[in-house]
């Protein structure tokens, strides 16, 4: 029934559908890049979170355009995963708040000091492919709103082979090929037997190694080349030039996933895996006896990036004596050269949905990893950006489709809204310059339609809390906001837009998320039956099965609703 409800409160308005296009058309045409006769338009890099443009994408979302791609600047403060997620030696850690730490690694508008130097790093082993560059789109996108380079790292009998028609596309991208002199470190004991039918990751995860040596640049961030950025990753390389060594654990419960880090390069960090490269491996307690914890076994790349990276970085618990030795010896023990930390891996390097939150939102996500197909019958699963664009595609046809099968009654009907209540039956009106819960009277706000989006198991949609011309917001940037009615003209768009989230154990039920902050609507004090004039506000805690936080829609159209 709820359901049904929130479907017959769609907009009539064509004109939201031909904005929503505008977005798909700035997205991508081609996420992969291979139209070689494409121009990219480097030079265009616009802000989308200040100025208050006609533009649909800056009106839906903060962020910026760069080279006609636009990367998301939603707000990262709220955890993406839950349970096993960051760790730190042998232990489960939190995760790093990135951009509390970029603001103190940004210069800001300080002139005076140089402007920090950034790289993005691909790596290839064996003859270069397109496949090399899938991504390259979001990736210049992501250079260019970042001031960084685009570095690959290969061997010079690979890069010999390299077609012309790839060299061309390295060039269109102004992507540097960077010449490395080995794939394996010199000396390095474990050499995995390759069998016909049992390969080894090491070359292609070793040579990146050479990523840590880049000295010349602040920071570096590696990427594989599956990583499609959805979003801006500044933030990253402002706080790895702080010293962070930074990484992600891995989507199907590794310790790390090599295909992700940041780091300020520094030689001695290749010396320090150089040494700890002399260390043999074995399934039973890994790199150089350091075993597996705090996973607690074998893990897919363990034999690897994966493990080697962890094994030797994140071992300042003492978790492994053979790393000591390295980093001692290459002169960065615990001397503040770097310091290990792990980012929310649902944010900054997704890879499937396995420990995200249930009601993760996909749009948050900076840059996508994997799957690099279509999902399947997972619907929490987040897609690369052309598979969630044709789901909005559908999404809004059928959302068309219902308009032009209402009766001039229903139409009307969806343009007012549905009747936003209260568990306790409150509903919400404007008091004292807020909004708070009080008795139904003849103006109340109301649940309307934002955007077409595809319905899942727990998210039923996107919707704007209006009150005639008015749009609820919060109140302010402070970390518990109460809630405000303002003209909706004057309220960026994307601080308008709430989640609608089913009720855990009462279908006819939701909560309200507010999308750009990934707080929910609380009545003040958080009672389950609170009083009339309760104001709203924001809270970070978003339980489902709470009745404090439940709200129901109604679509009866009565002027005082009892």
């Amino acid at each position: 029934m709820l359901r049904k409800l929130l479907r017959i409160c769609a907009g009539v308005t064509v004109a939201i559908f031909l904005l929503n296009c505008r977005r798909s058309y700035l997205l991508t045409r081609d996420a992969f890049g291979f139209d070689d006769e494409e121009d990219d338009g480097p030079a265009m890099l616009m802000d989308g979170g200040i100025v208050d443009s006609n533009d649909s994408i800056s009106r839906q979302t903060p962020g910026i355009t760069a080279g006609g791609f636009f990367l998301h600047q939603l707000s990262a403060k709220a955890p993406g995963c839950e349970g096993f997620c960051c760790n730190m030696g042998d232990k489960e850690v939190q995760c790093l708040d990135v951009e509390s730490c970029a603001a103190i690694g940004s210069n800001g508008s300080n002139a005076a000091l140089p402007r920090p130097r950034y790289a993005l790093v691909l790596s290839h082993y064996g003859v270069p492919t397109n496949r090399l560059l899938q991504s390259i789109k979001s990736m210049r996108a992501a250079a260019l709103a970042a001031g960084a380079d685009i570095l690959v790292l290969m061997m010079q009998d690979h890069a010999d082979q390299m077609s012309y028609r790839l060299q061309r596309r390295l060039k269109k991208w102004r992507v540097k090929v960077h010449l490395v002199p080995w794939a394996l470190p010199p000396g390095m004991i474990y050499i995995k037997k390759v069998t016909k039918y049992d390969g080894w990751c090491g070359k292609m995860d070793f040579i990146r190694l050479h990523a840590l040596a880049l000295e010349g640049y602040d920071a570096i961030a590696y990427y594989d080349a599956d990583c499609e950025f959805q979003g801006d990753i500044l933030p990253v390389l402002q706080c790895a030039s702080q010293g962070y060594f930074l990484s992600t654990s891995g989507g199907v419960g590794e310790n790390l996933n090599v295909g992700f880090f940041a780091t300020r390069p520094d030689r001695r960090l290749l010396e320090a895996a150089l040494i700890f490269a002399r260390n043999n491996f074995s399934r039973e307690d890994g790199w150089g006896h350091s075993g597996w914890k705090p996973r607690g076994y074998y893990y897919v790349g363990g034999e690897c990036g994966q493990g080697f990276f962890y094994s030797l970085y994140y071992s300042r618990t003492g978790r492994s004596e053979a790393a000591k030795k390295a980093l001692e010896a290459a002169g960065i023990w615990q001397n503040g050269v770097f310091e290990p930390a792990q980012l929310d891996r649902c944010l900054w390097n997704y890879q499937t949905s396995w420990g995200c939150r249930k009601d993760f939102d996909c749009e948050r996500v900076r840059v996508h990893h994997k799957p690099t197909k279509e999902r399947g019958s997972d619907r929490n699963e987040c897609e690369k950006l052309r598979f969630r664009e044709q789901r909005r595609k559908q999404a809004q046809e059928q959302r068309l489709q219902r308009i032009r099968n209402m009766s001039a009654q229903e139409m009307a009907a969806a343009k007012e809204g549905l009747l936003l209540r209260h568990f306790n039956g409150l509903c919400l009106r404007p008091g004292n310059g807020l909004l708070q819960l009080a008795d139904c009277g003849d103006f109340n706000v109301r649940l309307v339609e934002a955007d077409a989006m595809e319905e899942g198991e727990v998210f039923l949609g996107e919707f704007v809390l209006k009150l005639g011309d008015q749009c609820a917001a919060p109140s302010a940037e402070m970390a518990e906001p109460q809630l405000l009615l303002a003209p909706c003209h004057r309220i960026h768009r994307h601080l308008q837009i709430f989640r609608v989230l089913r009720a855990t154990g009462n279908s006819e039920m939701f909560i309200l998320q507010h999308k750009a902050s990934s707080k929910c609507i609380h009545p003040n004090e958080g009672k389950e039956k609170p009083e009339a004039e309760t104001p709203l506000l924001l809270h970070h805690q978003c339980d489902r099965s709470r009745r404090a936080l439940m709200f129901q829609a109604k679509d009866n159209m009565s002027a005082v609703e009892t």
